[in-house]
C-alpha cells in the first residue's frame, strides 16, 4: 500500500475516534443536566416499609428526549420512571422506592437511567437507606379497667410495657388530661433484646363520683426518636360496690323466668331506697331489710316477648348519698322455643 494512502487511512481513523469519544462524552455531561439531584439517603428504615424518593428530569432542549429504560444494581430498590418520551420543557420522575421488607442493615442501589435519543448514553443516580428492626411493644392489658370502686377503697392498677429490639427504649414522661389519677414508674429489666417498665396507677381521693374515663399518654424515647402510646382508663366511682357489675342472661326464652343475686356493699350500714330499672321484666327482692354492710338481693328477669338483645341498668339508691349509689348493667338475650 501507498505510504501516503496508509497514513492518510490512519489519520481518518483516528478522528472518527475521538468524534465519537467525544459525542459519547458530551451526551452524557447532556444527559446529566436535566437532573437536579443524583443521590438520596432514606436514612433509617423500619423493616417492612417502602419509602420512595422522586429525582426530577426535565428536558430544557429542543429535540425530543427518548428514555429507553432504568434499572437497579440492587433488589433493595424497584424503579420505574413515569413518562419515557419528553418535548422541550417536560418534565418526568424517576421513582425509586426502597424494598425494606426482605433485607437488613445497610443497603445501597445505583440507579442507571438510559437514553437512546437524541444520544445513546445514561446518568446514574444512588440511593440507600439503614434498615432496623421493627421494634415491637408490649401492653398487658391494654387499657386499664378500675371497675366500680367507692371513694374509700381506691385499687391499683398495673400495666406491664415490654419493647423487643430496641436496647435504648425508655420511658421519659407519663401524662394524662385527667388530674384524679396518679402513676407510678419502675424499670424491671433492661439487656439487648427486650426492656420492661411498670406501670402502678390509682385513682386520687379527690376523684369524683360518676364514670370517669380518658388515656395515659406514656412518652417513650427510642432510637427513631420520641413518640406517646395511649393508654385508655376508666372508672366508675359509687357510694356502694356491686358484684357482679354486668348481669349477663343469654339464651332466655320469652316468659322463662331467671333468678340472679347480686351483693351490694359499703364501709358503713346502709338501706336501700329504691330500684330503678326503664323496663318491667326486672324485679328486685331484698332478702333481709334494715340498715347493714352487706346487702344480698335477688333480681329476677322474666323472658320479653321481643325477641334478641336487651340492654338495660338496674339503679340502686340508698341512704349514703343523693341519687343513684350504685348501677348494674344488664344484658339479655331473649330466643325463640
Amino acid at each position: 500500500m501507498n505510504p501516503r494512502l496508509k497514513n492518510s487511512l490512519f489519520l481518518v481513523v483516528a478522528l472518527v475516534t475521538v468524534l465519537g469519544s467525544t459525542s459519547a462524552c458530551d451526551a452524557q455531561q447532556w444527559a446529566r443536566s436535566m437532573f437536579t439531584e443524583f443521590s438520596h439517603d432514606f436514612g433509617n428504615v423500619p423493616k417492612g416499609q417502602r419509602p420512595k424518593h422522586r429525582f426530577v428530569i426535565e428536558n430544557k432542549f429542543k429535540e425530543d428526549i427518548q428514555i429507553r429504560n432504568v434499572v437497579s444494581s440492587c433488589g433493595c430498590t424497584s424503579v420505574s420512571v413515569t413518562k419515557k418520551t419528553l418535548k422541550t420543557w417536560e418534565k418526568a420522575e424517576i421513582v425509586a422506592v426502597f424494598n425494606s421488607h426482605a433485607f437488613d442493615g445497610f443497603k445501597q442501589a445505583t440507579v442507571t437511567v438510559q437514553f437512546e435519543r437524541p444520544y445513546i448514553g445514561e446518568v446514574q443516580l444512588t440511593v440507600r437507606g439503614n434498615i432496623v428492626k421493627t421494634m415491637g411493644l408490649s401492653l398487658s392489658p391494654k387499657e386499664i379497667a378500675f371497675g366500680q370502686v367507692t371513694a374509700s377503697n381506691l385499687p391499683e392498677r398495673v400495666v406491664k410495657l415490654q419493647a423487643q429490639g430496641d436496647p435504648s427504649f425508655r420511658i421519659v414522661d407519663v401524662k394524662s388530661t385527667f388530674p384524679h389519677i396518679k402513676v407510678s414508674l419502675k424499670e424491671t429489666s433492661r439487656n439487648n433484646q427486650q426492656v420492661s417498665y411498670e406501670l402502678q396507677t390509682q385513682l386520687k381521693p379527690s376523684v369524683l363520683a360518676g364514670a370517669s374515663d380518658g388515656e395515659l399518654f406514656v412518652v417513650v424515647e427510642q432510637r427513631n426518636g420520641r413518640r406517646q402510646i395511649p393508654i385508655p382508663f376508666s372508672a366508675k366511682v359509687v357510694a356502694i360496690k356491686i358484684s357482679p357489675e354486668v348481669l349477663t342472661l343469654a339464651n332466655v326464652k320469652r316468659g322463662e323466668e331467671i333468678k340472679k343475686t347480686i351483693i351490694l356493699q359499703s364501709e358503713r350500714a346502709f338501706n336501700i331506697t329504691d330500684v330503678k330499672c326503664r323496663t318491667r321484666a326486672f324485679r328486685v327482692k331484698q332478702k333481709k331489710k334494715g340498715a347493714r354492710k352487706v346487702h344480698v338481693v335477688e333480681v329476677i328477669y322474666t323472658g320479653e316477648d321481643e325477641l334478641g338483645k336487651h340492654e338495660c341498668e338496674l339503679s340502686f339508691y340508698t341512704d349514703l348519698n343523693d341519687g343513684v349509689s350504685g348501677v348494674v348493667k344488664a344484658i339479655v338475650d331473649v330466643v325463640s322455643e
